[in-house]
């Protein structure tokens, strides 16, 4: 196993799923649960759950790359 430093992101990970969170849920989401303007052919409720979830996964990944780098160079 290999033993490189890590960097601890566990704060900014949390704002960012309690953002997250909230943008999905009743008050904020109330702003985006419209049918149109359509957006690549969806509704534009689902279309800003779709973007939610895509920016989670590429935030996710550079969280994961930001915490553990390239890995270890010996």
């Amino acid at each position: 196993m290999a033993t490189g430093r890590t960097r601890n992101v566990t704060r900014p990970y949390i704002i960012f799923v309690v953002v997250l969170f909230l943008l999905m849920i009743f008050p904020l989401y109330g702003l985006a649960n419209r049918v149109f303007p359509l957006v690549l052919g969806l509704p534009f409720g689902l279309f800003w759950v779709v973007l939610l979830e895509v920016v989670a996964f590429v935030a996710l990944c550079c969280f994961y790359r930001y915490e553990y780098g390239k890995g270890d160079r010996s």
